[in-house]
């Protein structure tokens, strides 16, 4: 049996707890400790399978959310102290702009300013890496999961893996794959995977010869799977037909925030497409979490700090209403700030220079999450004895007040409610059970936003309904 304080050291807290995001790292490690399974809920944990001290102690050290793998600032210390400088909401940094790619499709096909793609296939075409792990679409039967992280070889290849996937993936099979297959690799992910990946390679030092680089991407929260099945059964595709989805479709002449979804499953033998502006959509509303892994909500990393270079949205007025969308570029490996220069002198990408604080505005709901609503989630986490795990950010109550602490709160509930009201929803084959029980809580959140006239309207015409 491991006792009480090696068991800390584990992922077995982590997971035992809730934390678990399903990155696979721990499921990857040799000893195989550990392997990963969906939940009911539609999300990818691990579960211990082996009763091993060592073997648990060392799954630990690549685990993101372990108390004992290192931080966000360790890791980027390690990898950019020497050429860049260092801010507490970003990380370190050398460079900051708002770009997006002026040639090809790479900005069509995109989420955004078309940045990811464009340089995931400069890296290729310049021969700086021999290939990218990205997550791309899978040839899925109704009720499979839809995303797996995959890996390009070639520049046709990239576009595959365009596009952001609020979805649950593993990085354990890939992470095989580059073992098996050495080379130089570049990783795209999300905070929490490339700090794993990091983490992977101070483990492993096969594996760390093959991290090239990592491009990170910006991130609010992850969603289980059923984010993407409450969509498509409000676009008319039952859960058990979605085959397919688009989470960030573009519409031409709204703003690049007012985007899409799209639906594809099968409809009476036939394959179907449907889609709808999201803001017509229940759960558009990302604040609210809906589907959000219990993990996301103890992430203090929005922009993804360990990456060579950072990729998202650049939510900031100047570019929001372009409906072809800009990226926010945080650069801190100087072979990037090379890349991306020698792409706007070839006008291959358009380019604006920002400051820290821009980039931090750009992403403030984020950080106001992940920052001072986090101070107050570990607070409740402390005040209720519940094991949670070292962040960044010091437990805190009082910060902003009665509203800001009830928003979050009901964030907690959303989130956790969500998952099980959509498990009772789909076993009974009716949609409308979720709304019934989601709804009071979604207008009880939404109250806390509106003036104290807009809430009374709210409240009258929830009474009047029939």
């Amino acid at each position: 049996m491991i006792q009480s304080i090696e068991r800390d050291l584990t992922p077995d807290p982590v997971i035992e707890n809730g934390y678990c995001i399903g990155c696979g790292a721990c499921a990857a490690m040799p000893e195989k400790a550990y392997r990963m399974v969906e939940t009911e809920h539609g999300t990818l944990v691990a579960q211990a399978v082996l009763d091993d001290v060592s073997a648990k102690l060392r799954a630990g050290k690549v685990c993101p959310f372990s108390d004992v793998s290192a931080n966000e600032d360790m890791l980027g210390q390690t990898q950019f102290a020497s050429y860049t400088q260092h801010h507490p909401k970003l990380g370190y940094w050398h460079n900051i702009y708002a770009g997006h790619v002026q040639a090809g499709a790479f900005r069509e096909r995109g989420s955004s300013g078309g940045m990811g793609s464009w340089l995931s296939e400069r890296l290729l075409a310049s021969g700086m890496v021999d290939a990218i792990v990205h997550v791309k679409s899978r040839t899925a039967k109704p009720g499979e999961l839809l995303f797996e992280y995959a890996i390009s070889r070639s520049s046709d290849e990239v576009p595959a893996g365009a596009k952001s996937r609020y979805y649950p993936i593993s990085l354990e099979g890939v992470i095989q794959t580059v073992l098996q297959q050495p080379g130089r690799y570049a990783f795209v992910g999300i905070p929490c995977f490339i700090k794993a990946v990091r983490l992977y390679a101070m483990e492993n030092p096969g594996f760390s010869s093959c991290v090239r680089y990592c491009i990170g991407l910006v991130c609010g929260h992850l969603k289980s799977r059923g984010f993407a099945e409450f969509l498509g059964w409000q676009l008319g595709i039952p859960p058990d037909r979605l085959n397919g989805f688009d989470f960030r479709k573009k519409i031409e002449g709204r703003g690049a925030n007012r985007y899409g979804a799209e639906a594809v499953g099968e409809i009476d033998g036939q394959q179907v497409s449907r889609s709808a502006p999201m803001q017509t959509l229940f759960g558009q509303d990302w604040g609210m979490g809906l589907f959000k892994p219990n993990a996301c909500d103890y992430c203090d990393d929005v922009v993804a700090e360990t990456a060579d270079i950072t990729i998202g949205d650049a939510w900031l007025p100047q570019y929001v209403n372009d409906s072809r969308g800009t990226n926010l570029i945080i650069v801190r490996h100087p072979d990037f700030v090379k890349l991306i220069e020698d792409g706007q002198l070839q006008a291959e990408i358009g380019l604006d220079r920002l400051e820290p604080d821009d980039a931090i505005r750009s992403q403030g709901s984020g950080y106001a999450h992940r920052r001072e609503g986090l101070a107050y989630r570990l607070w409740l986490a402390d005040q209720a004895g519940r094991w949670r795990p070292r962040k960044r950010v010091e437990a805190a109550q009082g910060l902003h007040g009665d509203v800001f602490e009830r928003r979050h709160r009901l964030r907690l509930q959303l989130a956790q409610e969500s998952h099980q009201a959509f498990l009772d929803a789909k076993q009974a084959g009716d949609i409308q059970l979720f709304f019934k029980r989601i709804t009071p809580l979604a207008e009880q959140y939404r109250d806390l936003s509106r003036t104290p006239f807009k809430r009374l309207a709210a409240r009258l015409r929830r009474w009047l309904r029939p």
